[in-house]
């Protein structure tokens, strides 16, 4: 097991990160790019080596590892700039045209993530423009996989800032 995975679920002990999705795969697709189904845990950057040996050790108490998973959070994985992605999320819609669709999201990993509760780290919040636009029905409860490229961008909105956006090409009901 990895340094990130031990990290990682540290962080779904706690409740601090999303569902456990298949780590980073990759799927041949049509475009130029090949298709890289990605996961949560791989928009987080991977923790030092000298704190995972200090939480290891003992040596950290909650509030300690609370304190550096806030700061992972703020981190993005610069990596991640510009591929083909499909991730799987929940969509929380920043806004409604008259025909009730949303163009502008936010996309998380945890069903129920939205301005009621905390947000997730900005490394965990992913900014998405659809020029489709998407009637999202019951908001935030209902999972989706999200097809398009992927960019290390920060965006601020009155809910929360992310460190990802991501152009969408694709939405379709996760099954």
């Amino acid at each position: 097991m990895t340094i990130r995975s031990l990290f990682f679920l540290l962080l779904l002990s706690m409740g601090f990160a999303g569902s456990g999705y298949s780590q980073v795969s990759q799927k041949k697709q049509t475009s130029e790019q090949p298709l890289k189904e990605i996961s949560w845990q791989a928009l987080m950057p991977d923790p030092e080596q000298s704190v995972v040996d200090r939480h290891n050790a003992g040596k950290m108490n909650r509030e300690d590892v609370m304190d550096y998973m806030e700061e992972l959070g703020q981190i993005p994985v610069q990596t991640l700039n510009n591929p083909y992605v499909k991730i799987p999320g929940y969509l929380v819609p920043l806004n409604l045209d008259k025909q009730q669709k949303a163009t502008e999201l936010l996309l998380v990993p945890s069903a129920g993530s939205c301005v009621h509760v905390p947000p997730p780290p900005p490394n965990q919040t992913i900014f998405i423009k659809y020029k489709k636009g998407i009637k999202v029905e019951d908001a935030g409860y209902t999972p989706y996989w999200l097809t398009g490229t992927l960019k290390v961008e920060t965006s601020q909105s009155k809910y929360t800032e992310t460190l990802y956006a991501m152009k969408v090409e694709s939405i379709e009901e996760y099954k």
